[in-house]
């Protein structure tokens, strides 16, 4: 204990040598003793124990962003996928509607090309009986025309039925070879 008190003394004296109160500084570091126990026994576990929680709270922040960053990138692939499967759909229903656009077009042409050719078929058929009417007509002035001249011509003796009879044979012989020429030309 003398060793104790001659140390005491010896660092009581270096310490008054450098303006240090050696009990003010003894019951400081006594004092610091008590509050670092202190602080290392209950302070440094409750600081450890938030820290942890601080560290729990941003990693779990950090995987939710890239649980987020995940599926922004999902959601942008399938937002592309959708804008090339509606390009694709807009394209087809287009190309469809093309295709039908052009059929009804070929249809309508086809409607109008068989309503031309009936039309043409029609006046066709119309101008032959006209010519049929005409031709028929002047058979009967030419008859008519005949029988005016013959029974000037021919004496009396020849009755008006047997003048008749011998022009209709006339007309139609000379209108049958006069039909084989007009159907000749046609």
């Amino acid at each position: 204990m003398v060793v104790h008190v001659v140390i005491a003394a010896g660092v009581t004296d270096l310490l008054s040598g450098f303006g240090i109160n050696t009990i003010a500084f003894l019951s400081q570091l006594v004092s610091f003793g008590v509050v670092f126990f202190l602080l290392w026994r209950w302070g440094l576990p409750a600081v450890t124990k938030m820290i942890d929680k601080r560290n729990a709270v941003i990693a779990e922040g950090v995987e939710n962003a890239e649980k987020a960053r995940k599926a922004l990138e999902d959601a942008k692939k399938d937002a592309e996928q959708l804008l090339l499967d509606a390009r694709r759909q807009g394209q087809e229903a287009i190309a469809q509607a093309t295709k039908a656009a052009e059929n009804e077009a070929n249809r309508i042409q086809e409607e109008a090309q068989a309503r031309a050719r009936q039309i043409e078929q029609q006046q066709i058929e119309r101008i032959q009986q006209e010519a049929a009417r005409a031709r028929a007509e002047l058979n009967r002035l030419v008859v008519n025309l005949t029988i005016n001249a013959a029974s000037k011509v021919i004496s009396k003796s020849v009755d008006s039925s047997d003048n008749r009879r011998l022009v209709e044979e006339f007309v139609a012989s000379s209108s049958g070879s006069g039909n084989d020429g007009q159907a000749k030309e046609q």
